[in-house]
């Protein structure tokens, strides 16, 4: 195999799933891959940066390529198929967070590095109601094998939107907390991870691990869960599609996800 070239700028490219790759949980823009694909093959690096865990990003997601991913929120950075940089909870904060999904009457799906593992009764609901959208169904591990002292994330989901933003409020005081960026069959959903986990702390390791300055990342995103990879990487882009605030956060805006949105945004920096 040909070794890709050294492009004159090497760039580390970050690209969020949900709303930026990946459109209503299914369909990736045939031009996005092939934009991703020639980068690469032009020397430069992309990595996934997503809310999803290691286990969500199977199929035709691993298919395209990638150098490595930021996982389950910033909870994981891997190059190739190393971890660099990984936290978890610990096996009380673990019990508290299920403790307050009983009280609260709230259904959640906990993640580690690989595995997915539903709370009792999400798993047949989920199923139910994704049933005909067209929306792959998720994967959920045996119980038995559930270890506290590996479960990096919890994504809760519910019909109760009060509940939803209450539940944001209340774990947001000793937890790291957005609102939901992965789709659900759910009106309202939410992700909970340790202090200080998110997408910019984990893009940071991978570019300490590869002796890469910020001003050479770029980040594309679309929601809110994206504001701390803006931060972090030397040039920010949004979706045309993204929400209105994080549009305003970024150095960039591109088309809509649609419109060949990756496809612009890899032209416009020279990727391609």
């Amino acid at each position: 195999m040909t070794a890709a070239p050294s492009p004159a700028r090497r760039r580390a490219v970050f690209v969020d799933v949900d709303g930026t790759l990946m459109q209503d949980g299914h369909y990736i823009p045939p031009s996005a891959v092939d934009a991703i694909r020639s980068a690469r093959a032009r020397g430069h690096l992309v990595f996934l940066s997503t809310g999803r865990g290691m286990a969500e990003l199977q199929g035709e997601l691993a298919e395209i390529g990638f150098d490595g991913a930021v996982s389950n929120g910033g909870a994981f950075a891997s190059l190739g198929d190393e971890i660099v940089a990984g936290t978890h909870f610990t096996t009380d904060e673990v019990a508290r967070l299920q403790r307050y999904l009983t009280d609260a009457g709230i259904l959640g799906y906990f993640q580690s590095y690989d595995r997915l593992f539903a709370e009792p009764g999400l798993a047949e609901m989920m199923a139910a109601r994704l049933e005909g959208t067209g929306l792959p169904m998720k994967v959920f591990h045996d119980r038995a094998d559930f270890d506290p002292a590996a479960i990096a994330k919890l994504v809760f989901v519910t019909d109760d939107r009060e509940a939803a933003a209450r539940a944001l409020t209340e774990l947001g005081e000793d937890f790291a907390v957005v609102g939901g960026t992965i789709p659900v069959s759910f009106w309202a959903s939410g992700e909970v991870a340790p202090q200080g986990v998110h997408k910019g702390a984990a893009i940071r390791a991978i570019l300490d691990r590869l002796g890469m300055d910020a001003a050479d990342a770029i980040g594309i995103g679309d929601n809110w869960n994206d504001a701390e990879m803006f931060e972090v990487c030397g040039t920010a882009i949004a979706m045309g599609n993204a929400v209105d605030g994080v549009k305003a956060l970024a150095d960039q805006v591109t088309t809509a996800i649609d419109d060949d949105g990756i496809r612009h945004a890899f032209a416009r920096n020279g990727l391609i």
